[in-house]
């Protein structure tokens, strides 16, 4: 006979009918003796049904017929879902189980080419346990803490997990028995302490998120003789049962996170980022890109810091690690604007261009974070490393202006040598040599000789077939004329990529596709071409 499935049960018939089957050809007798808290008398209401059971009634039942803790919860939710059949679905409400985390006010994260769903794995929070425990009918729980720290998606997990059968009414509204009241950001919906408890009272369950100088605002002692203007708010945040919601992740959190992150490419870039929390990593990335790539053009400080952080995102594409400085910045970023904007530009541009560039976003990541020399001295911007990656993909064939290569010749001290080689693929012989010529000449002999023994070391390797998987991935592709698949295994370094690519498409004679990687900075694609220009003004 097949187990019953208590997922099935909707209402108490079938919840009786379901109980039932579990207790097979059990005795009352044999019940009792296997739980002290059993009588018959309870047996028989519960089994026929005559009253609505308690929750200790059914654990004690389920226990008897040898249900551990993990297999009664499913029995537990069928009990509430049944019990609450009779219960009228309060205006604009939807099940728990059916709610979408966007619509309830949890951040869209930020998007890989792996991404399994809208959002990433959820990582089990310290808090969690403490928080499904007060999720009980009558009780309101509020989180407390900075922006994009990860509450209100800690409540949803919470209350899908909880309380996935009852109601949920999302902002305004009357609550029923049996509802979730989603507020999340209280400062934006508040709620009069009567209306509050009048809906616990009934058997609502309110959930809300508030910001710690919001709510200490609202919690501050009045000052006699002076307006209350927080009344109200005060009264309602003295029912709260408060949870504190850190702004970086404990290292039990994080040890967490890195287990998912083996298989979520999304928090592996969040773990990995050194520019703000991994909440906030997640959360702030979309807005990143939005603040870049959606400023005013008719705004001098908002299309004056979009192309200082696009100079910064192309001066890191091609090389320059460190921070930029100002000056370079500044040389930097007229390259990125129309006439019309260099004209329309106010003495004062570059302060709100940074201004702009440096505002963080969700209290997390700004495109550009300052990097300190010191007490109030700022050596240089650093761009976001979710938006270099993004950028680096969107952008990876457009060609940097001369402008830019010029000022981080003039502007940007470090870093040198990666520049210089990054000119040099991008077909810039004068700019490699302007950088190189920065160098001591024992610097630059011992750059040459690293290079060549690298060189070295790859034709080895290729000719003495250790990298025979590598050649022969490479090599079929090449056949195919699969370019964008090379082309992906070349970005990612794979041994010979390049190569074939380049040559592939210089049998092809495609020029405008060649020309697309020598400003990517694909290796040999710049003397590739610049071998067929000369053939070609030869002929």
């Amino acid at each position: 006979m097949l187990a019953p499935d208590p997922d099935h049960v909707r209402t108490p018939e079938q919840f009786v009918a379901a109980l039932n089957a579990l207790r097979g050809k059990r005795s009352y007798k044999t019940l009792v003796r296997a739980h002290p808290a059993l009588r018959p008398s309870t047996l028989g209401d519960l089994l026929t049904g005559k009253s609505t059971p308690t929750r200790e009634t059914v654990a004690a039942f389920l226990s008897a017929c040898g249900l551990d803790q993990q297999a009664q919860r499913p029995w537990m939710a069928a009990r509430d879902r049944a019990g609450a059949a009779h219960l009228n679905r309060p205006a604009g409400a939807i099940r728990v189980r059916a709610a979408v985390a966007r619509r309830l006010g949890v951040h869209p994260s930020i998007r890989t080419s792996t991404d399994a769903g809208e959002l990433p794995g959820y990582v089990p929070r310290d808090f969690d346990p403490g928080l499904r425990e007060m999720l009980r009918p009558g009780t309101f729980v509020l989180l407390r803490g900075g922006s994009s720290t990860g509450k209100t998606r800690a409540l949803f997990e919470a209350v899908r997990e909880t309380l996935p059968d009852w109601w949920l009414l999302h902002g305004d509204g009357t609550p029923g028995p049996r509802t979730v009241w989603w507020l999340d950001e209280l400062q934006r919906c508040p709620v009069p302490a009567d209306r509050m408890r009048a809906a616990l009272a009934v058997g609502a369950t309110a959930v809300a998120t508030l910001w710690p100088d919001e709510y200490n605002c609202r919690t501050t002692p009045r000052i006699p003789g002076r307006p209350d203007p927080y009344a109200d708010e005060r009264e309602i945040l003295g029912l709260a049962h408060v949870i504190d919601v850190p702004d970086e992740f404990t290292a039990a959190e994080r040890m967490r996170a890195e287990r998912l992150a083996a298989d979520d490419q999304r928090l592996r870039i969040a773990v990995d980022s050194t520019d703000a929390g991994v909440t906030q990593v997640l959360a702030a990335g979309p807005e990143l890109i939005r603040r870049w790539a959606g400023a005013d053009s008719t705004d001098p400080r908002q299309y004056a810091g979009q192309a200082i952080i696009t100079a910064a995102l192309d001066a890191r594409r091609v090389g320059a690690r460190g921070p930029l400085t100002r000056d370079c910045l500044a040389a930097a970023a007229p390259a990125y604007l129309t006439a019309a904007q260099r004209a329309a530009a106010p003495p004062d541009w570059l302060d709100r261009a940074v201004d702009y560039a440096t505002t963080r976003l969700h209290g997390a990541a700004a495109c550009l974070t300052p990097v300190g020399a010191g007490m109030a001295v700022t050596a240089g911007y650093l761009t976001a490393d979710y938006l270099h990656q993004h950028a680096q993909c969107g952008r990876r064939a457009e060609p940097l202006p001369d402008a830019v290569w010029q000022a981080l010749v003039d502007h940007h001290p470090g870093d040198t040598l990666d520049l210089a080689d990054n000119a040099a693929r991008r077909g810039r012989p004068k700019i490699a040599r302007l950088l190189h010529d920065r160098l001591p000449r024992v610097e630059r002999l011992r750059h040459y000789l690293s290079r060549e023994c690298h060189r070295t070391l790859v034709n080895a390797v290729i000719r003495d077939g250790l990298a025979d998987a590598d050649e022969q991935v490479n090599a079929s592709l090449a056949a195919g004329r699969r370019w964008a698949a090379l082309r992906e295994r070349s970005d990612a370094g794979c041994p010979g990529a390049a190569r074939h690519l380049v040559d592939g498409l210089t049998r092809d004679g495609d020029l405008d596709a060649l020309l697309a990687e020598v400003h990517a900075g694909t290796p040999l694609a710049a003397d590739r071409l610049s071998a067929l220009d000369r053939r070609a003004a030869g002929s």
